[in-house]
């Protein structure tokens, strides 16, 4: 009895560790892994062949199951079993993404664009700013065609910022448009709102850039993506996996000089008014004590005689007399 409450425990563990096995039917996770990284190699291969593009990405895919031995109508029913286990197809396209960007490594390509604004700090002039997941699958179904985020402004955040959203995609598209919606809704002081726009259509970088306002500071940036549903296919295959999603801001230096300068005059100026008011303040007081001497504070000088029962220093010599 000693050893099995450590027993139960592991065979407990290993349970929640180990997750559901694929059914023999749908294809399984490695061979749809295989699959998906000699589709997009193909797809590349197809957009850079110039005309017909759309031809011979359907003939390479069309190879690629031929290759598998793996029928058009096993592939589709595999794709709806991984659309209801999205967490783990999107671990599938993960290490599909992994080994193009190890290949195009290899073949000596840069790190290009999407990267190139990695290596700044979040306080410098242009940094990545972006905290959320920077990997995600969108399937044309309800509740997992739409990602939303909101990036709060801080005190890194300054007057006459910019930004770039970007992020890359791939696509597997049977039929219907490919057209997925990006949009930034930019909410400034006053509660002033710019709203930006773009449309996904191809695989490679997706760019999406707010422009800098030089009179108002930024509360917040809350945008989406979203992929739309497609009524005229529910069947068709179609998914759009994202990766290295990256929020770069762009300090522009020459506003926040001029802003700098404009609070500095400001500043001088208000003092400056501050210190006149203050001398002749100074002044006028000095004129009274120059021609009465001292006097109350309740009562006003008035010239030629009392005030308020305040004897001025003649009437006090007559009374003596």
């Amino acid at each position: 009895m000693k050893h099995s409450a450590p027993l139960f425990l592991m065979i407990l563990m290993m349970a929640v560790g180990c997750k559901p096995k694929v059914p023999s039917e749908y294809v399984q996770p490695d061979e749809l892994e295989d699959m998906l990284y000699e589709y997009h190699v193909a797809e590349a291969m197809a957009r850079n062949g110039g005309t017909d593009a759309d031809y011979k990405q359907t003939e390479y895919f069309l190879a690629v199951l031929e290759k598998h031995n793996v029928t058009e109508a096993v592939f589709d029913s595999s794709l709806v079993f991984y659309y209801s286990h999205a967490e783990r197809l999107k671990e599938i396209y993960l290490r599909v993404h992994e080994r193009l960007v190890n290949d195009a490594k290899k073949l000596g390509a840069s790190v290009g664009d999407i990267n190139r604004y990695s290596q700044y700090s979040e306080t410098g002039d242009t940094a990545n700013i972006w905290r959320d997941e920077t990997a995600m699958l969108l399937i044309p179904r309800p509740t997992k065609n739409r990602f939303d985020f909101v990036v709060k402004a801080d005190s890194t955040f300054k007057l006459g910022d910019s930004f770039m959203f970007q992020f890359m995609t791939e696509h597997i598209w049977q039929s219907g448009s490919k057209d997925a919606v990006v949009c930034i809704k930019t909410t400034y002081e006053k509660d002033s709102v710019i709203q930006t726009v773009n449309h996904v259509s191809i695989s490679g970088i997706a760019q999406l850039r707010v422009p800098s306002n030089r009179t108002l500071n930024i509360k917040e940036l809350r945008g989406f993506i979203y992929l739309p549903q497609n009524d005229d296919d529910m069947d068709a295959r179609r998914l759009m996996f994202i990766s290295q999603i990256q929020l770069i801001r762009f300090h522009d230096k020459e506003i926040q000089e001029q802003h700098e300068n404009d609070v500095t005059e400001a500043t001088e100026t208000d003092s400056v008014q501050r210190v006149d008011i203050a001398g002749g303040t100074n002044q006028d007081t000095l004129r009274h004590i120059v021609g009465t001497g001292l006097r109350s504070k309740s009562a006003p000088f008035r010239k030629g005689g009392a005030s308020n029962g305040v004897a001025t220093g003649k009437d006090r010599i007559k009374k003596a007399e």
